[in-house]
């Protein structure tokens, strides 16, 4: 179990836990994926619902995705990948109902403390329109590229390369 931060310090945060993900977790991590960008790919006309399921596909690594539970209950997913100089964050998305109790912020800092474990930055990519991207830079991540769709932004790691 995690004990997550709060942006209020007279509400207690929650507890969650993480489990690995698995094959059968596919239709949860994808409708919650899909409820995320629709609204934000639609608002820079890059909706395409066939062309987006397809990559969706691809993207889904069951061994790179923990399940976020609370109370028994899924209440998100997160996708981690590595390569040989970064941590790459490729998605983090929670229920609604779930947001700004701190769970996110819990599992980007651990994710960055483990990356410095190994000298390693952290890297993620966002669509342009995402409500995080200013809680990605109050964490620390810089914008390092953009294109049509996305922003770009690592985390340095003060003893990574």
């Amino acid at each position: 179990m995690a004990k997550a931060g709060s942006s209020d310090p007279g509400v207690a945060p929650p507890t969650f836990a993480l489990r690995p993900g698995r094959a059968e977790d596919f239709d949860f991590a994808r409708t919650l994926y899909m409820s995320s960008m629709k609204p934000l790919l639609s608002a820079l006309d890059a909706w395409k619902q066939d062309e987006i399921e397809s990559a969706f596909r691809s993207y889904y690594i069951a061994n790179e995705v923990r399940i976020i539970t609370l109370d028994g209950e899924d209440i998100g997913w997160i996708q981690v990948s590595h390569t040989d100089t970064e941590f790459c964050l490729d998605q983090l998305h929670l229920v609604e109902a779930a947001r700004g109790k701190g769970i996110g912020t819990h599992l980007i800092n651990e994710t960055i403390a483990e990356a410095g474990k190994e000298n390693k930055n952290v890297s993620l990519s966002l669509v342009k329109g995402n409500r995080a991207r200013n809680f990605y830079q109050r964490l620390g991540f810089h914008q390092v590229a953009e294109d049509s769709t996305k922003i770009h932004k690592r985390y340095i790691n003060s003893s990574a390369t």
